[in-house]
């Protein structure tokens, strides 16, 4: 017998990127494209435009843990993003 939580989607819940990028006219779909390729569904999204930059709360549902993980470090190395946050909400 296994415990939920030893399972990989006993984090598939609602998951919450917060990303500062560099502003730009193609920003919001060069992060939104990994998103769409590993299967999230985006429930919310929150866009605040500074000067330069761009800030950008991303919900998501439908990943497991691991894959929310992936997505962090796939946001991360994308040229134009500075910062990326992230966490769950049960």
């Amino acid at each position: 017998m296994s415990w939920p939580a030893n399972h990989d989607d006993a984090g598939a819940g609602r998951h919450v990127f917060l990303v500062e990028m560099d502003a730009g006219p193609d920003a919001l779909l060069r992060v939104l494209g990994p998103f769409a390729l590993l299967g999230a569904r985006v429930t919310g999204l929150d866009l605040t435009d500074r000067d330069s930059r761009l800030d950008l709360r991303i919900e998501a549902r439908g990943l497991a843990t691991t894959l929310a993980d992936h997505l962090g470090r796939k946001l991360r190395a994308l040229p134009s993003v500075r910062a990326v946050g992230q966490g769950w909400i049960s």
